[in-house]
Parts: C-alpha cells; sequence; structure tokens
C-alpha cells in the first residue's frame, strides 16, 4: 500500500476539492507524499468527520510568488488570501489532486476516536492497519 496521509481541511476547501473545482491543497509544510499517495480527508468544524479521499497528482515546492501562477485558478482562494497565508515564508507547496472521492459514508469524529485515530491540526501519516480500517478493507 502507498503512504497515506490524513489532512485536516476546512469545509469549505473539502467541499471545493469534491466538487472537482480545487486541483491543488496548500501546505506551509512540505508533506512526506509523492504521486500516486492517498490523503484522507478530515473535514473540521463544525462538521468534524473523515468525509472523503484523494490521490495525489504531485507536489510542487516554489517560492509563493512562483507557485501563485500555477494554482491561482485551482486552488480556491484569491490572490490576498494565498499571499496573506504564506506570509514570511520562502517556499508554498501545493498537493496536487490527481482524483478526489467522498466516502459512501463518512466516519464521525467520536469514531475516529474510538479507533484511536486523531485528527491532526494539519496533517499527520496513517499506517497500513488505520488506512485500511478508515478506507473499509
Amino acid at each position: 500500500m502507498n503512504k497515506a496521509l490524513l489532512l485536516s481541511i476546512k469545509p469549505r476547501f473539502a467541499d471545493a476539492i469534491f466538487a472537482g473545482e480545487k486541483l491543488f491543497e496548500l501546505r506551509k509544510v512540505k508533506p512526506r507524499v509523492v504521486s500516486g499517495d492517498l490523503v484522507l480527508v478530515y473535514v473540521t468544524v463544525p462538521r468534524c468527520r473523515l468525509e472523503g479521499a484523494f490521490r495525489v497528482s504531485e507536489v510542487l515546492e516554489k517560492s509563493p510568488k512562483d507557485l501563485w501562477p500555477v494554482v491561482k485558478s485551482s486552488c480556491s482562494l484569491t490572490s490576498s488570501e494565498f499571499f496573506a497565508y504564506y506570509e514570511g515564508k520562502e517556499l508554498a507547496y501545493a498537493i496536487g489532486i490527481a482524483e478526489a472521492w467522498p466516502l459512501a459514508n463518512s466516519v464521525a469524529l467520536a469514531d475516529l476516536r474510538s479507533e484511536k485515530i486523531i485528527p491532526p491540526q494539519g496533517y499527520r501519516y496513517l499506517t497500513d492497519k488505520e488506512t485500511g480500517s478508515l478506507m473499509g478493507e
């Protein structure tokens, strides 16, 4: 199994991912994922549920100034939001989304916790066992 990453994402951005409008998930810290890896999407407050997943197409690493032209039409941020997010950062990271899908049955926070899976503030890597449990394998 490829590496799996659990990302906490605000509802606005998760909805855009599953609608196919958001093709890049932006991060300030570079995650250790590559093309083909699985990302599970935990949607934050007020929903607090694992709602879907996507496959990584690529991971871009550039200065914010150089990344903006690449992602501006598919990152679900305005220019001012983008540059405010990366203010003071020399490097910016974008996880490309190859394909995204909602889970047939989302998983509530209480159920995640009962499996000893605590959603992170940003992201965390999952074991094969955790991934299998969450994906119904």
